[in-house]
């Protein structure tokens, strides 16, 4: 029988899973609405840089948005999953709520993702027998739920080959951020000659986060999250930020070093667009972050519950923006009314009102399911 815990929360990662929602809150509104952003972007594609300082910075924060929101998702995965896998030494693997509960939600992720991607607007479009191709476009809901299916059936594999996990999850992210480097200075779609479907998860017609680099992030995460669990850092702030920082550097070195063995691979030297491996400088800004994130959390203002909230309803709030930012499902939404039409005060603005929706959405979440609840109990009566 599985012992029931107590798992102590770790307040750097509460605090940066909300950092991470309102950072992709305000950066989707403001890449939507924001009338130059297009010129902007062209500016930095051309010259590594925008002739504006502000958009510079504000885009350099908006570019650790996704490699944060993956690498929070392992870290926080893979330390509840150690707990139990620490507190139930004696249990089967499959028998652990942890891996039970990441089974049902990692497949649900998926299911949701590509649910997102049907727009009922066009319904009778669908009837007529027409299909379209961006439903099986892979993206952020997808890639998440995908990493975490595989980070489960890798720790299994790992206990049953006494193969230390954190070294395992190492492998696995170098495995990734390095294959990037070759999927992407490959022409054409991968695998070749698969469904578009198979190809959309790593270079496809529509991919849109690939599992390369991707999933690399969440199996960084994982290794974090299990020294969390393995070694109790979240007990000793000042040994937790050596290890944030131990992490970062470690990053940005093995980033260098690959890149510079990357020049001297046929791949660069024929590449029209030879690749970079900026994936590994996102991912020491991405600790970088963690070791900021460690005193911030402390501060009395970041334990307010509804900013904590944010980052505990991450799932909801990310398909409830896309529902009303992208149109996901209705085919409506506040990307007909903004597109490209606000200058940078009013978009900023705009911003923040979304941000301050979100906050109160979350607030009074319990209350709007106890409602749902009690009306769906009444019509069974």
């Amino acid at each position: 029988m599985e012992q029931k815990v107590s798992q102590p929360r770790v307040q750097f990662i509460d605090f940066g899973r909300s950092i991470a929602i309102c950072m992709m809150l305000q950066g989707h509104f403001i890449s939507m609405s924001y009338v130059e952003y297009d010129y902007y972007m062209s500016e930095i594609f051309k010259n590594g840089h925008s002739s504006n300082l502000l958009f510079n910075a504000w885009g350099f924060m908006r570019g650790l948005t996704a490699p944060l929101f993956f690498t929070i998702s392992g870290t926080v995965f893979s330390y509840l999953l150690h707990l139990q896998l620490k507190n139930n030494q004696y249990l089967r693997f499959w028998e652990l709520k942890r891996v039970r509960k990441g089974v049902n939600r990692g497949l649900l992720l998926v299911l949701i993702g590509y649910a997102l991607q049907i727009n009922f607007k066009y319904i009778l479009y669908y009837f007529q027998g027409n299909f379209n191709p961006h439903f099986f476009t892979f993206h952020v809901l997808q890639c998440i739920g995908l990493g975490i299916l595989s980070l489960i059936l890798l720790t299994y594999f790992a206990l049953q080959l006494r193969i230390p996990f954190h070294w395992m999850y190492v492998s696995v992210g170098l495995c990734f951020f390095v294959g990037t480097f070759f999927v992407r200075s490959t022409e054409g779609f991968l695998p070749a000659n698969f469904p578009a479907f198979i190809q959309n998860m790593i270079q496809g017609p529509e991919t849109e986060f690939s599992i390369f680099p991707w999933m690399g992030y969440v199996f960084f995460g994982a290794f974090f999250g299990s020294l969390i669990a393995f070694l109790r850092l979240h007990e000793n702030k000042k040994r937790l930020i050596k290890y944030t920082l131990f992490i970062s550097i470690g990053a940005f070195m093995i980033g260098w070093l690959f890149t510079f063995l990357s020049w001297l691979t046929p791949q660069y030297q024929l590449s029209k667009h030879p690749q970079n491996l900026w994936y590994f400088d996102r991912l020491g800004f991405v600790f970088l972050l963690f070791t900021v994130f460690i005193p911030m959390s402390e501060w009395k203002i970041s334990k307010n519950p509804v900013f904590l909230g944010m980052g505990q309803n991450t799932f909801f709030v990310y398909v409830a923006h896309a529902i009303l930012l992208y149109g996901a499902l209705v085919g409506y939404s506040l990307r007909d009314l903004i597109q490209a039409k606000l200058s940078g005060y009013f978009s900023f603005l705009g911003a923040l009102l979304f941000l301050v929706f979100f906050a109160y959405l979350v607030k009074y979440l319990p209350s709007i399911k106890s409602f749902f609840r009690n009306l769906r109990m009444k019509s069974e009566l």
